[in-house]
């Protein structure tokens, strides 16, 4: 038994008592509830980024947005897990496109995918842990393909829109802590976010400028 709960508090402030309650909770409820009420803070926080945040450099953004033209022709379905890489993002990208909003085709084993800002900044989050904590990178990623081959024996469920649509939602949290790791520890973070999934070649073109 913790100190504090050797102590006999009392007191008649309710938000005191709440917040008294809530650190000699268990561990699991304690971290969990900690977690949801920061989820406003990040919230405001990322909006205040993605507002006052820098955009990609203009070489850059004059390039990607035009990458692999004639996106909103095409009559897309979802194709993206075939190849692997960030499974749960990928099936998000093919949710409705009024929620999950494409941007533009992409490139990943030399299949064309559909990137959302959602997938786009995910695969940056990545690419920053590998560059940067390349040991830590390779066990997450070890873990995280487990999931990809679940949704891979389950490709028809993945394949439905308002099932893509639940993912997108609820992988949100996740997008706004990658969104501040990348500006936090990234120079030019939307630099790097826009250059996700394109070819090897086109990227190697883009870095000489």
């Amino acid at each position: 038994m913790t100190f504090a709960q050797e102590r006999d508090f009392k007191t008649e402030n309710f938000i005191i008592k709440l917040a008294w309650e809530i650190l000699n909770a268990h561990p699991l409820m304690k971290f969990t509830v900690i977690l949801i009420l920061c989820f406003p803070i990040i919230f405001m926080l990322t909006v205040i980024l993605l507002l006052f945040g820098q955009k990609p450099d203009s070489l850059i953004r004059a390039f990607t947005e035009t990458y692999k033209q004639g996106f909103s022709q095409w009559d897309y379905k979802c194709e993206n897990v075939e190849c692997g890489g960030h499974y749960l993002c990928s099936v998000a990208a093919n949710g409705h496109t009024a929620l999950v909003k494409p941007q533009r085709w992409g490139i990943r084993h030399g299949h064309d995918i559909i990137c959302n800002r959602q997938l786009l900044i995910s695969n940056a989050f990545e690419d920053l842990l590998q560059e940067n904590l390349p040991f830590l990178h390779k066990n997450i990623r070890k873990q995280y393909d487990k999931v990809g081959d679940l949704i891979i024996k389950k490709y028809d469920i993945f394949n439905n829109k308002y099932f893509s649509d639940f993912i997108y939602i609820i992988m949100k949290p996740l997008e706004w802590f990658f969104v501040l790791t990348l500006y936090t520890f990234d120079k030019n973070p939307e630099n790097r976010i826009a250059k996700q999934y394109i070819s090897a070649s086109d990227r190697q073109e883009m870095n000489k400028n």
